[in-house]
């Protein structure tokens, strides 16, 4: 038997091997012994249109070896990616296969099975037969554990394109796929760098595409060190523009493949790659002859396939800025530099196009380069081999995303009229509708759903873009009842409608409906976990927003709800963790860092309230300086210290004295000088710390930052509060003044007379006046 890893590596000279690699995918359709000696129909195919059962039923009768099975299997998968990718066109259907068919039949039925946790297939995807049949066979190889190992990588392959055909991602197909990988990796061997590198690429981007940047960076970079391959962004002297009179620093690629034996690329066929024709810009960026990025070879396609998923993850963990562009042309344009491939080719062009889309002087390329990648498909300009020889490292849309694609983006440049034509050929209603609104003719699009409806009325969908259109809860519930409660759409947008009203518990009940059918919408999870804390309904919240930041480990918002129902259910630990992600993700946000330095004041997590105040004090002080600052809780951390207590690590507090010390004089004192609270609190720490001159100039200041205030002579409590301060400032000199090495009676008796002086006339009846005297005649007496 062939080497199974033939399968993908293509080292091998077997017969089924050799015709995989090139590309006779029709003709080991139809030598296959699933469908080789089909001569009469088969009856409930024919009634049903089920061919998954069909195949099943001949997988286990017919005599077909693994290794046939498989090759059947990839044929089918291949093929449904030419017709819905790749180009270019097959003449063979799914009903060919089986007798003849009818294939609206066989349609119908690969339109409800290749449905997943509610989510519908596009409903235009032509010949999903040849998935199914892809499908049942892979699934029946990795189920009886084929000798074939590589089975189930196929079948991570296929079910990631059934991902790919859905209206939103599905929990399920995710699940099954990352335990098909933990059984292909290791399988693997582990000299075989060329299939470690495509499968951990090929695992990356499926985390990717279900917007988990976190893992796919990881398999990304497992991937990139399998290849040996290494690159890095720098900057290079170059010129953009044709009028550059000298050089300037440009961001590019240094890229260098472990080996390169790709030939060069000048006279491979590639796809049609539209000129900028500005007169300002360059094709592309001039970089001086000098620099060792002018100088660079060719890549293995692979790296290139590499170069692509970084930048996807770059676009993806970054804010849709000119930044975040200006860092992904690099990777395009190093991409760009050789033509190995077709089809990874295709895919650069496809990321400048989009990079460009938002510039006045690219945009007419980026629209008519969009438009040449749509065209080609139906060009048969290159071979099949090249076409599919890496399409599952890379992640190219279908024929008809790029066709949304394109009408979008005729969209963003007001043409409106050419992009309703293309949504409606592809039957996307939602877009159509959208694009009425965008013209202001509802009523047009309310038309047209309501037409569809008549042709349609067991439509879930439609009904909840109707829904949507007239936000009325029969109809959500209309499509819930005619898809047999499946419908997970309907609940979510039930849920938000009652969240809109506050109907918290409705909306709550809603979710939970339609999360049970797929749980993957983060958005979704993070409404009923605000609904939750609108009524008290802790433990909902707690799985609400855990799931919420489990799937978007980046939404700040939701670990601060989070935190806040942790506190109140007394779980500082978990609070404080949610907290410290929180704030990781929104720096500036002071009221994150409010209650984490709460939080951390609870807990005894002294180090962390520390660095939790200089950050609110850094954020705040500029527009609110009197309240920049907590001093109460400032006021705990210094008698943590002070007290040496034991903090949550059960180390002693005092070690952090120089922290504390930092914190007082360079971020609070330096900036904020007229808060007597503060003042105190430091001298109080300098007493601890044995600097008494520091303790009574602090004691001082506190005094005189009081001495200023308007309300001095009318208002009795701001007397008191004032004569308070004094009298410790007159403690404080007769404790320490000696020490100090300063008259501290003169000094005292000062501070007693010019409170006295100044309150006479308002308070001399009062006993806090009287106290003030007393003190003094104490003092002259001494």
């Amino acid at each position: 038997m062939a080497d199974h890893w033939s399968f993908i590596a293509g080292k091998s000279d077997e017969p089924l091997v050799v015709k995989i690699q090139d590309g006779q995918y029709v003709q080991i359709l139809k030598e296959s012994p699933i469908f080789a000696n089909i001569t009469s129909m088969d009856a409930n195919l024919a009634q049903t249109g089920d061919i998954v059962e069909f195949v099943s039923n001949q997988i286990r009768t017919v005599d077909a070896t693994d290794v046939e099975l498989l090759a059947t299997g990839i044929a089918a998968l291949n093929i449904f990616i030419q017709v819905n990718w790749t180009g270019p066109l097959v003449d063979l259907e799914p009903h060919h296969l089986v007798a003849d068919v009818d294939p609206e039949l066989i349609q119908k039925f690969c339109l409800t099975y290749l449905s997943a946790d509610s989510e519908e297939v596009y409903h235009l995807a032509p010949r999903l037969g040849f998935l199914a049949i892809a499908l049942a066979i892979f699934r029946a190889l990795s189920e009886k554990e084929s000798s074939v190992a590589s089975a189930a990588w196929w079948y991570a392959r296929a079910l990631f394109t059934q991902q790919k055909l859905l209206d939103e991602g599905a929990s399920s197909l995710l699940d099954i796929m990352e335990n098909l990988y933990k059984r292909v990796l290791p399988a693997i061997p582990q000299d075989n760098t060329d299939l470690l590198t495509r499968c951990h690429l090929e695992l990356g981007l499926v985390h990717h595409w279900y917007g988990m940047d976190k893992e796919a960076l990881e398999e990304f970079q497992v991937s990139q060190q399998s290849s040996g391959f290494n690159w890095n962004v720098t900057g290079a002297m170059g010129r953009r523009t044709k009028h550059q009179q000298f050089d300037v620093s440009q961001l590019v690629i240094v890229a260098e493949s472990k080996s390169s034996n790709e030939q060069a690329s000048e006279d491979k066929i590639q796809p049609e790659t539209l000129a900028l024709n500005d007169d300002t810009l360059l094709e592309k960026i001039a970089i001086n002859a000098d620099e060792k990025a002018s100088q660079q070879g060719n890549l293995q396609v692979i790296d290139q396939c590499l170069l692509l998923a970084y930048c996807l993850n770059v676009k993806n963990t970054n804010p849709d800025h000119g930044m975040t562009s200006e860092q992904m042309v690099p990777f395009v344009s190093r991409v760009l530099d050789n033509p190995n491939n077709w089809m990874v080719y295709t895919m650069a062009l496809l990321l400048r196009s989009r990079l460009e889309s938002n510039k006045s002087r690219t945009v007419e390329r980026s629209v008519l380069q969009l438009q040449a990648l749509v065209d080609q498909i139906k060009v048969e300009d290159s071979t099949v081999q090249e076409r599919l020889a890496y399409f599952y490292q890379i992640l190219i849309p279908s024929k008809w995303e790029m066709e949304r694609e394109l009408a979008k983006r005729f969209i963003s440049l007001g043409v409106m009229r050419s992009a309703l034509e293309i949504f409606e050929r592809l039957q996307m209603w939602e877009d159509v509708i959208s694009t009425y609104q965008m013209l202001e003719q509802p009523d047009k699009a309310k038309k047209i759903l309501l037409t569809l409806l008549e042709e349609q009325p067991k439509s879930p969908k439609l009904w909840c873009i109707l829904g949507d259109i007239e936000q009325n809860p029969e109809h959500w519930h209309k499509a819930w009842e005619i898809s047999g409660r499946p419908f997970a759409r309907a609940m979510r947008s039930l849920g938000a409608y009652h969240y809109r009203r506050e109907e918290y518990s409705d909306s709550i009940a809603c979710y939970e409906n339609a999360m049970k059918l797929n749980p993957l919408f983060e958005n979704s999870w993070f409404v009923m976990g605000c609904a939750a804390i609108q009524i008290s309904e802790w433990d909902v919240g707690i799985k609400a927003f855990s799931r919420s930041v489990a799937l978007d480990d980046e939404n700040a918002e939701a670990w601060n709800n989070l935190a806040s129902i942790y506190i109140r259910q007394d779980k500082k630990g978990d609070a404080f963790y949610a907290l410290k992600q929180a704030t990781k993700l929104k720096f500036e946000n002071w009221k994150m860092w409010q209650n984490l330095l709460w939080v951390c004041i609870d807990i005894g997590e002294y180090a962390e309230s520390i660095l939790a105040m200089q950050r609110i004090v850094d954020i705040r002080w500029e527009k609110v300086r009197d309240e920049a600052v907590d001093t109460e809780v400032l006021s705990l951390i210094i008698d943590g210290v002070t007290k040496n207590v034991r903090d949550v690590h059960d180390k002693d507090a005092g070690r952090l004295a120089r922290h504390v010390q930092n914190l007082l004089e360079n971020v609070i004192l330096s900036r904020i000088t007229n808060s007597p609270d503060l003042w105190r609190i430091c001298s109080k720490f300098y007493i601890w710390q044995g600097e008494y001159e520091k303790a009574l100039d602090a004691s001082v200041k506190a005094y005189r930052s009081t001495m200023h205030d308007p309300q001095l002579e009318t208002d009795k409590a701001v007397f008191e509060r004032v004569a308070e301060i004094a009298m410790d400032t007159v403690d404080m000199y007769e404790n320490f003044g000696e020490q100090a090495k300063v008259d501290w009676k003169y000094q005292a008796r000062t501070v007693l007379k010019g409170l006295i002086g100044k309150a006479k006339s308002s308070w001399e009846d009062t006993e806090t006046y009287d106290k003030l005297k007393e003190r003094l005649d104490e003092l002259r007496n001494q």
